[in-house]
Formats: structure tokens, sequence, C-alpha cells
């Protein structure tokens, strides 16, 4: 199963880590959760131990199982309090507070959770938001602002599910498959409610121009 990862190259959590996150911006929760608890057994109490529980969470979200993702939130806000506050929480190797916050947004979104999401949310981005109004996270920003556009959506308020979903798009981003796989969500959601709306037009229109130019990128690069 995972013969594609030598431990030569990384350790055996981190590469899970890694196929957990491919699996869940494809859309394969179960293998979220299998690659999430696989890579426990050998993480010990690290960051990457925390960051296999809160994604193990992200899966059973998206699968809707409420109790599980609770529990797996919860398990990892104690692992948290187990390990030192982080020097460089930049680095995409440790999980802090503010990291657990961003997870949890996602999950409470899917779960439809809406106030919770929100508070979340809104956190992530303020906490992030640099005084010229950059944000130094700015992949965590993006979904931040994917997550309030459903919520939004789902309020019939769609002036600013639009305004929040094209600002997802306006950060300088590494990689655009983690923000493209919480977008799909949104633009379903618009195009079922609002179908007809000018506003629907123009954020699919930029959904489709993302996904494009990363189909584009990957074709280029294989």
């Amino acid at each position: 199963m995972f013969g594609d990862w030598p431990g030569s190259v990384l350790p055996l959590r981190t590469a899970l880590a890694g196929v957990a996150w491919f699996a869940l911006t494809e859309g394969r929760y179960h293998d979220v959760v299998a690659y999430s608890q696989a890579g426990q057994a050998h993480a010990g109490l690290t960051n990457g131990m925390v960051q296999l529980v809160l994604q193990q969470a992200r899966g059973q979200a998206r699968l809707e199982e409420r109790k599980d993702v609770r529990a797996s939130l919860d398990g990892g806000a104690k692992l948290l309090e187990q390990i030192p506050i982080p020097d460089h929480p930049e680095n995409h190797f440790v999980f802090d507070h503010t990291k657990w916050i961003f997870y949890a947004a996602d999950c409470y979104t899917w779960l439809g959770d809406d106030e919770p999401a929100e508070e979340h949310a809104r956190e992530v981005i303020a906490y992030h938001t640099r005084p010229d109004g950059s944000s130094n996270a700015p992949m965590r920003s993006a979904n931040a602002h994917i997550d309030l556009a459903v919520i939004r959506t789902k309020h019939g308020d769609l002036d600013q599910a639009v305004y929040h979903g094209l600002a997802a798009f306006g950060y300088d981003r590494k990689t655009e498959a983690s923000l493209l796989s919480h977008a799909v969500d949104l633009d379903r959601i618009l195009t079922e409610r609002y179908p007809r709306e000018r506003l629907t037009s123009d954020f699919h229109e930029r959904y489709t121009e993302a996904r494009a130019n990363l189909r584009q990128r990957a074709h280029s690069s294989g």
C-alpha cells in the first residue's frame, strides 16, 4: 500500500500524512481516515501525530461521521496541550493551536455546524492577516474564505458568499489543489441555489479558470 513512499526518503508518518492529504483533495475520504490512522501508529507524541489526528477528523467530517469528528478534534487539542509551543509555527510540519482552528473550521463547515465553523474561519483570517491586508498563511486564509462563502450561501447571503469565494482566489498560494477541493463545494451550492444570478457566474468563471490552470500546469510538468 505504501510502497511509493520509501522510508529512506521520508519518515513513514510524514509520508502517510502526505498521501492522506492527496486523498482528501481527490475526494477519497475513507482513504484519508485509513492513511491518517496508519500514520498515528508511527508518530508518537509529535506534531506529526496531531496533524494526522486532525487530518483524520477532516476525512470523518467529509463522511459525516459527526461523533468521530468531535472525538478526533478533542483528541488533537489534548495532544497539543502536551507539546511545547513551537518556535517556528510557520513550518509546514509544525502544528500549533491556530492550525487546529483552521482544521476545525473545515470540519464544522462540512458537518453543517455553521456557528462554530464561521467563528473559527473568521479567527483564522484575522490571525493571519498582516497590517497591509496580505496573509502570512495564504493557503489557510483562502480555505477559510471558502468556508465562510459556503456558510453565507446556505444562509441566503449571495453577495457575501461570492465576496468570500472570490477573495479566496486572490491569495498567492503555493498550490491550487487544496483550494479547488474546497471550492468545488461552493460552486455546486451556488449553482444549485442561484443558477441564474450573475454573481454565481462570476464565481463559476473564476473557479473554472483556476481549475483549467491547474490542469495545464499538471500537463506541462508531466
